[in-house]
C-alpha cells in the first residue's frame, strides 16, 4: 500500500483510484487522480450497510446479502456498468460489517453470527459476537471488545465498547473510552469517545471522536505520538474515514467527500442521504 510519503515521490506516475461510499442511497462510486475528485455516480442501488475493498474486490453489505464485484478489469469501468453478485451460494443475511481480511471475506449479521468465505462458494460460521461494529484485517470491532480471526477461529484480544478498528500496521481502536493502539497490550493514545478510525499501515492514521477529526503525524509510529486536529474545509462531521492508494478520504454526514493526497483537503458534495461508510480502492497506475 503507498503512503502519504510515497504519494509525493511517485506522483507522477499515479492514476486513478475508485471511492466506494455506503449510504441509504446506495452504493456511490467516485474517481480520483491523487486529490482531484472525478466523475461519481451509483454502482449500487438500494440501502448500503457496508462497504469494503481491496485488490479482490469490492464487499458491499445490503439489506439482505453481501455482494461482490472485481476490481481488476481490463476494461474501462464506469460506476453504473457494474455488476454485482452474492459472493456466496446463499443468501449471508442481514449484514452489519464486511471486511477482507488474510484468509477471504468476513462479514457480520444483525444477529451477531460471523463467518468467513471460502474459495467454493461457501460462507463458513467462525462463531457468534454481540453488536459487531466493523470488520477491517483480520480484527473486529463489537460492544464487547476486539476480536481476532484465526484460521477458523475468532479470539477476543481485550477492550470494551469498541466501535472501530483498524487492523493494518500497529492496530487501533476507537472506543467509548479513548483510542487505542496495541503494542505491548492496548495502550491508550488520545482520551474521550471516539466512533471510528483508519491508517494505511506504515504511521499514518486518522480518527475521528469528541475531540474532531484528528490525524496523526506522516510516519510517526511511535503510540501516542504526533496526534493533532485536522480540519476539514466543511463544517458537516465527519461520518467515516478511510486510507488507500497514497491518499485519505472521509465523507461527512451530509454526503460530501473530502480528499487528501499529502498536499491539503479538496471536497466533492455527492448528493446522497445516509453516509455511513468509506472505502478506497486500490488504485490503477498509469504505467
Amino acid at each position: 500500500m503507498q503512503t502519504l510519503t510515497e504519494k509525493r515521490v511517485f506522483g507522477s506516475k499515479f492514476g486513478t483510484t475508485e471511492l466506494f461510499v455506503a449510504s441509504e442511497t446506495g452504493l456511490v462510486e467516485v474517481s480520483v487522480s491523487a486529490d482531484q475528485i472525478g466523475e461519481f455516480g451509483l454502482a449500487h442501488r438500494g440501502p448500503v450497510t457496508a462497504v469494503a475493498v481491496d485488490e479482490r474486490g469490492v464487499l458491499v453489505g445490503t439489506g439482505d446479502d453481501v455482494l461482490h464485484t472485481d476490481t481488476d478489469s481490463d476494461d474501462a469501468q464506469t460506476a453504473q456498468s457494474r455488476t454485482f453478485a452474492p459472493l456466496g451460494e446463499k443468501p449471508f443475511g442481514q449484514p452489519v460489517a464486511v471486511g477482507w481480511g488474510s484468509e477471504g471475506a468476513v462479514a457480520a449479521d444483525t444477529n451477531g453470527a460471523v463467518a468467513g468465505s471460502v474459495p467454493d462458494g461457501e460462507w463458513v460460521t467462525l462463531g457468534e459476537i454481540e453488536d459487531v461494529q466493523d470488520v477491517d484485517g483480520d480484527l473486529i470491532a463489537a460492544t464487547d471488545g476486539v476480536y481476532r480471526r484465526t484460521d477458523d477461529e475468532l479470539t477476543h484480544v481485550g477492550l470494551s465498547d469498541v466501535r472501530d478498528v483498524a487492523g493494518h500496521g500497529t492496530p487501533l481502536a476507537a472506543t467509548a473510552d479513548g483510542l487505542f493502539a496495541l503494542g505491548n497490550g492496548w495502550q491508550r493514545v488520545q482520551d474521550g469517545a471516539f466512533d471510528r478510525v483508519a491508517s494505511d499501515g506504515h504511521g499514518h492514521a486518522h480518527a475521528v471522536g469528541s475531540p474532531g477529526l484528528l490525524r496523526q503525524a506522516d510516519g510517526d509510529e511511535s503510540v501516542g505520538e504526533g496526534w493533532t486536529v485536522d480540519d476539514l474545509p466543511v463544517d458537516s462531521p465527519v461520518v467515516d474515514v478511510a486510507y488507500g492508494s497514497g491518499i485519505v478520504a472521509a465523507i461527512t454526514d451530509d454526503g460530501t467527500l473530502c480528499v487528501d493526497a499529502g498536499d491539503g483537503w479538496r471536497h466533492q458534495l455527492l448528493g446522497v442521504q445516509g453516509s455511513n461508510g468509506l472505502a478506497v480502492g486500490p488504485g490503477q497506475s498509469v504505467e
